[in-house]
């Protein structure tokens, strides 16, 4: 009797041991699978966002180039322009077309005091006591040789198509009426200005007038002269430009 309960026993220990066994096996196999499902997905989604990714900063890549480009063209077109830009303003300074200052020489003449002495000038020739349009013409042909970069009568400004002359005993620039005293200021090198204008027969004969008729005329070097843009307008009836083949 007791041989049967303990065979009892050890066939219930028996079988729990197995079912315990068999539970565990069953459980590993299952743990195993879903570890190694749970590892396959996500091994494909890991490849999933690999492959996105890479697609992902393939476009950004080119969609860098492409900015880089539009960046390199528009730098390009700056430069365009900004050369254009100091093109057109050196244009515009040769042109007469703008204000500009800088140092340079200041000319003044005024006709003789003693212009109004008639009883003085009737002794003499009465051109000798005054200020006549060719000197103007003569000096400012000077400063320009003498590499005058801008040049003014009056705050008249002098461009290509200047005209400085007489109309009876008046004086015309630009077709503007100007009065005594005249200055012409010149923009460039004072010093090279200066001995360019006193190596001119004008001046020789102006410094003579000066001596003997009392006529104004002064040289003065200048570190800061303005000089006005041109104020006309300019007409061309004749010249057409010619474009580039």
């Amino acid at each position: 009797m007791q041989w049967n309960r303990r065979n009892q026993a050890i066939a219930v220990v028996t079988l729990v041991c197995f079912f315990i066994g068999l539970s565990t096996t069953v459980q590993w196999r299952t743990q195993t699978e879903i570890i190694r499902q749970s590892s396959a997905t996500s091994v494909d989604e890991l490849t999933a966002t690999l492959i996105q990714t890479e697609r992902s900063k393939e476009a950004l890549a080119a969609q860098l180039m492409e900015l880089k480009g539009q960046l390199a063209k528009y730098r390009e077109g700056e430069n365009s322009k900004q050369a254009l830009q100091q093109s057109l303003e050196k244009t515009r300074v040769a042109a007469g077309l703008t204000h500009v200052e800088g140092p340079g020489i200041v000319i003044t003449l005024n006709d003789s005091p003693k212009a109004q002495q008639l009883e003085t000038i009737r002794k003499d020739d009465p051109n000798n006591y005054y200020i006549h349009d060719a000197y103007l013409r003569e000096l400012v042909n000077t400063l320009w040789t003498g590499g005058a970069e801008a040049i003014s009568i009056n705050d008249q400004r002098l461009i290509s198509t200047s005209e400085i002359f007489c109309g009876g005993t008046t004086i015309f620039v630009n077709g503007e009426y100007i009065i005594p005293p005249f200055v012409i200021s010149a923009v460039g090198d004072p010093k090279t200005l200066t001995a360019s204008v006193n190596m001119s027969m004008t001046t020789l004969f102006l410094k003579n007038l000066r001596q003997q008729y009392g006529i104004v005329f002064d040289v003065v070097p200048s570190d800061r002269i303005d000089i006005p843009p041109y104020r006309g307008e300019v007409k061309f009836r004749y010249a057409k430009a010619v474009q580039d083949d």
